[in-house]
């Protein structure tokens, strides 16, 4: 699959193919981290959302993974030229727990909130950022690369995992023209399609703004995944991705154990 084409939600993959891409990911360091953060001025961060930011990124990053900060409102904003290779703009790299490495993130967060940017569309961005995530781990099976387990902390006072179909009852943000009103609509139906397709585990904390409304910040995390795709092939074979790159990962590890 050519990185120039978006990844679609493949097929199921097999118990023992799931177990593959865990050792894969367990033998290299590294996550993809993102940090989905919301621009309207509801959430704007206050003391607490800051402290607990911190938090994150000084406690919970480890040596390797790439720190993604995405913001986000009626779309994701990146500001920057986005490449298929790289769908949400160029990780930061976190080397270690320095003070140089930890402000290197945060200076990129945007502490407070954007006039210019209102009404959320959440799916739109659930959307965005899963379709994205899930294409970085694809580039890198189609690139014989380490795939990696991978996390998305969004903060934002605005529903997830909200069904198709958004109403105003759900959530009043939503523009009145965005697609995802509608629960069959081409987009509508993408994004379910990803919440089924990746291995999504959801936590969420509550904080409390300076004017006593609450935003969560939740994160999501997505055990290492890819899309598996078939095709038949002459003598009635069929090529699939996950196997041969498993193999391609896993033949010098096995042989390192079965002579250890």
């Amino acid at each position: 699959m050519d990185t120039s084409v978006k990844v679609t939600p493949g097929k199921l993959l097999t118990p023992s193919q799931t177990v593959g891409l865990e050792i894969v990911s367990f033998l290299h360091k590294g996550r993809d981290v993102v940090l989905a953060i919301d621009l309207t001025e509801s959430v704007g961060l206050n003391d607490e959302g800051r402290i607990r930011l911190r938090q994150i990124v000084a406690d919970s990053l480890k040596p390797g993974d790439l720190v993604y900060v995405v913001p986000f409102a009626k779309d994701v904003v990146l500001g920057e030229v986005v490449l298929s290779v790289n769908p949400l703009g160029t990780p930061i790299i976190f080397k270690n727990k320095s003070k140089d490495n930890i402000d290197k993130i945060l200076q990129k967060i945007s502490f407070t909130s954007d006039p210019s940017r209102y009404g959320t569309d959440i799916q739109r961005s659930e959307l965005s950022i899963y379709q994205a995530i899930a294409q970085i781990n694809q580039n890198r099976l189609q690139q014989n690369q380490a795939i990696k387990p991978q996390s998305i902390i969004w903060v934002t006072d605005a529903p997830l995992f909200t069904q198709p179909g958004i109403t105003s009852k759900v959530w009043i943000e939503t523009p009145a023209d965005s697609p995802f009103r509608i629960a069959n609509s081409p987009e509508s139906k993408q994004r379910q399609a990803w919440i089924q397709a990746l291995p999504l585990h959801k936590r969420s904390l509550p904080i409390k703004t300076n004017n006593n409304q609450v935003y969560n910040l939740t994160v999501v995390d997505i055990a290492p995944s890819v899309q598996e795709f078939c095709t038949p092939a002459p003598g009635g074979q069929e090529t699939c991705l996950v196997i041969p790159y498993l193999i391609n990962q896993l033949w010098l590890p096995g042989l390192i154990f079965l002579f250890t």
